[in-house]
């Protein structure tokens, strides 16, 4: 397993757990207003998420062309 991949792995999981924690209100819950605070919970799972699919999807394909 190379660097990047732990890497982007690593990205992806603490970014898609940021996101569930706003979205579980224990980060910003007092300072911002909870339509801001869901927006910003989902983007953060979906980012995680992209990241999670790029990085696998690169994975693969090098596999694919090293053989």
């Amino acid at each position: 397993m190379t660097y990047s991949r732990v890497f982007g792995y690593a990205v992806s999981g603490i970014v898609s757990t940021m996101g569930g924690l706003v979205l579980a209100g224990f980060v910003f819950a007092e300072n911002v207003p909870p339509p801001i605070r869901m927006t910003f919970g989902v983007v953060l799972v979906l980012m995680g998420i992209y990241r999670f699919a790029i990085t696998r999807m690169r994975s693969a394909q090098n596999e694919r062309e090293n053989g």
